[in-house]
């Protein structure tokens, strides 16, 4: 080699060294950190952890490889969901994945500053989570776990073609659900239904609630929000069936312990879409320029053991579509 090539190659390394040395990540893929704030105890938030970690894996991102997940539960309690977002901040995370309306409301005031993914968030846009589902307008992105209520009520109505006066069931103040009470109303009263909101504080209120209801409701729809997702779901089943109302939910796990029909965004499937977008803002994309979405396509879950014990028929039609009849 002549000296003049030798002096080319010489060049060449060096330019490599210096473009590797300005591309290369801030840190490795290996420290990566992900603070998970679950809100609350539940097996569907479970399923959605597991979908939201497996497409991050499915992008490269494998715990205790790429990643490391430090997950919290602060079972309900602002406070204790306030230090968890505090201690997230200090570890220095890269990304904070949050689940719910109240959890993420408050991890959004907290953490202006690291990227957040949210889940299990019904109306982001409504509650003042996002600007909007294309442009969060800020450092969130996330997935909903929302279905449209006129569809929901279609197929109870099919079951129930005699419900008049449907009691909501949710937490007081709740600013998730309180939209859905609202859309519920709206579209109860095109088909002649009234919806009647049974809204206690906590779980502790909750069968109180129920009581004082009695006599002025024929049927139950158990909301999307952290009071039935956080242990009110068994209440509320228990005190249909002791009062034989028909009941509806817009959680699976609801109709898999006695409500009888629930039309569903999938948890885990959510939990995975979040995970895309997760793995998308680890390399590099702003949560801003990242749509905020849902499932395609909503499960259809029926508790036929529970019609029949009402006497109630569940259309052919549904059973078709159903993902999974439980007889």
């Amino acid at each position: 080699m002549n000296k003049n090539n030798a002096l080319f190659v010489a060049a060449m390394a060096g330019a490599l060294v210096s473009l590797w040395v300005f591309f290369r990540p801030s840190h490795p893929p290996e420290s990566f950190r992900i603070g998970v704030a679950r809100w609350v105890s539940n097996e569907e938030y479970d399923r959605n952890i597991a979908g939201f970690k497996e497409a991050l894996a499915a992008a490269g991102l494998v715990e205790g490889q790429a990643v490391t997940y430090t997950i919290k539960n602060p079972n309900l309690d602002s406070k204790k969901q306030e230090a968890i977002i505090r201690s997230f901040k200090q570890k220095k995370v890269d990304l904070i994945y949050s689940l719910t309306t109240p959890g993420t409301l408050i991890t959004k005031r907290l953490a202006p500053d690291i990227p957040i993914v949210f889940s299990i968030v019904t109306y982001p846009v409504e509650a003042g989570v996002i600007a909007s589902l294309q442009n969060s307008e800020n450092n969130l992105v996330g997935t909903r776990n929302w279905v449209p209520i006129e569809e929901q009520l279609e197929v109870f109505h099919a079951v129930v073609p005699h419900a008049k006066v449907i009691g909501f069931v949710h937490r007081k103040g709740e600013s998730n659900s309180t939209i859905q009470y609202a859309a519920l109303k709206k579209a109860g009263a095109s088909r002649g239904i009234i919806v009647l909101e049974i809204a206690p504080a906590n779980l502790g209120d909750l069968k109180a609630a129920l009581n004082a209801a009695k006599g002025k409701v024929d049927s139950l729809y158990s909301s999307c929000d952290t009071l039935v997702q956080g242990g009110g779901e068994e209440i509320i089943i228990a005190f249909a069936q002791a009062n034989n109302f028909p009941d509806f939910t817009c959680n699976k796990s609801g109709v898999q312990k006695g409500s009888i029909i629930g039309l569903i965004a999938d948890f885990y499937q959510i939990g995975k879409l979040a995970g895309e977008k997760a793995a998308k803002i680890l390399r590099g994309a702003s949560p801003s320029m990242l749509m905020t979405n849902t499932v395609a396509r909503p499960f259809l879950y029926v508790n036929k053991r529970r019609a029949d014990a009402l006497g109630l028929v569940i259309p052919q039609d549904l059973l078709s579509r159903a993902k999974e009849v439980i007889r």
